[in-house]
């Protein structure tokens, strides 16, 4: 979501405490070489600053034909404004029926992909009266374009998660059926609409796969099919395996310790007790852990009822600290007391560390 877009819904807000300012409409015209425009807040009824309509809205700015904007119509109640709501603009590719959307009223609206850069003037109407007025930007359109970007290292390693990326907002371009073939990928992977990452954009296209973990070092091709297998577009992506002196190499593993599941997070190492047939929690650290181990982490035991996997912390707790790994195990029944080897192996196979669980009677 870029810049403008995140204003506007910072603005939502200060309008909702009453701190935002009202602002003008926009010319009857598109204009073109207009500044970047924040969201605003606009209304052209009268009444007090707390019950006159207002209108916000979202991807007004810096939007391409084909993009969408997201309205909203504050202090018309459901019984004034009935099915009776709707906004016009000549970048629409319609008028937009707004809908009651829990205390307000609620649309997306669609940008002609005819449409030419400029600044074009949106109102709002209930009952064929105008409430509210503002304008939406449209930018030049650009050419599809497929991407491949890095996602953490200077260098791709093997295993590695990468963003695949499609973006056909154009005019013509349609259907919905794109794929990604690559001898570096365990499968083709299909791309799929990604709201999250741009809403505004319906034709933005996306997958996140992981790499094959013993990929061999090279260059591999990145091509990408669309419907009835036609070849759109193809990229290229290094990939290199870690080296002796790279940072990422052993990564910074440390800490494999122990800790009572019951009682939270507080590792105690060689230290911790545990009695047969109870539970014990195993914490591990690595700051630069190889992509993929996030999946294939785990730690073993003569003591433990099977092998453990690791799973990595996404918590809140685990803010500023390295990555860490936890998983909980079960400690056998009949097993004779005694100090007993945990072993987590990581970076396929470059690092390993013992940690010693004592196991008592109960």
């Amino acid at each position: 979501m870029n810049w403008s877009r995140t204003v506007a819904v910072a603005a939502a807000g200060l309008v909702l405490c009453g701190c935002a300012t009202t602002t003008g409409t926009g010319g009857a015209t598109p204009s073109t070489g207009a500044s970047a425009h924040p969201a605003s807040v606009t209304s052209d009824s009268p009444g007090t600053a707390d019950t006159k309509p207002f209108l916000i809205l979202n991807g007004q700015t810096d939007a391409r034909p084909g993009e969408l904007v997201h309205m909203m119509l504050y202090n018309v109640s459901r019984a004034q404004g009935g099915d009776a709501v709707s906004a016009r603009s000549p970048a629409l590719t319609a008028p937009v029926r707004l809908r009651w959307e829990d205390g307000h009223y609620g649309a997306v609206g669609t940008r002609r992909t005819t449409a030419g850069p400029g600044w074009y003037p949106l109102t709002v109407t209930v009952h064929g009266r105008t409430v509210s007025s503002d304008r939406i930007q449209v930018v030049p359109s650009r050419r599809p374009s497929f991407t491949l970007p890095a996602s953490r290292n200077d260098v791709t390693r093997p295993g590695e998660a990468v963003w695949l990326e499609f973006d056909d907002l154009y005019p013509g371009e349609r259907g919905a059926g794109f794929t990604v073939r690559s001898a570096a990928l365990p499968a083709p992977v299909r791309l799929v609409h990604d709201a999250y990452r741009d809403f505004y954009n319906p034709r933005l296209f996306s997958a996140r796969p992981g790499l094959k973990p013993g990929l061999a070092d090279g260059t591999y091709a990145f091509v990408l099919y669309g419907p009835h297998g036609r070849r759109i577009a193809a990229q290229r992506l290094t990939v290199r395996a870690s080296r002796p002196g790279d940072g990422d190499y052993r990564g910074k593993a440390h800490d494999l310790g122990f800790y009572d599941p019951g009682r939270g997070y507080a590792a105690t190492g060689h230290t911790f007790r545990a009695g047969v047939g109870r539970r014990v929690a195993v914490m591990w650290h690595d700051r630069y852990p190889d992509p993929g181990e996030e999946t294939r982490l785990t730690a073993t035991s003569p003591a433990f009822t099977g092998v453990l996997r690791l799973r990595r912390d996404d918590s809140k707790g685990a803010d500023g600290d390295d990555p860490r790994f936890f998983g909980t195990a079960t400690v056998r029944s009949g097993l004779m007391p005694g100090r007993y080897p945990v072993t987590v192996v990581s970076h396929h196979g470059r690092v390993k560390k013992t940690a010693y669980l004592t196991v008592t009677a109960r």
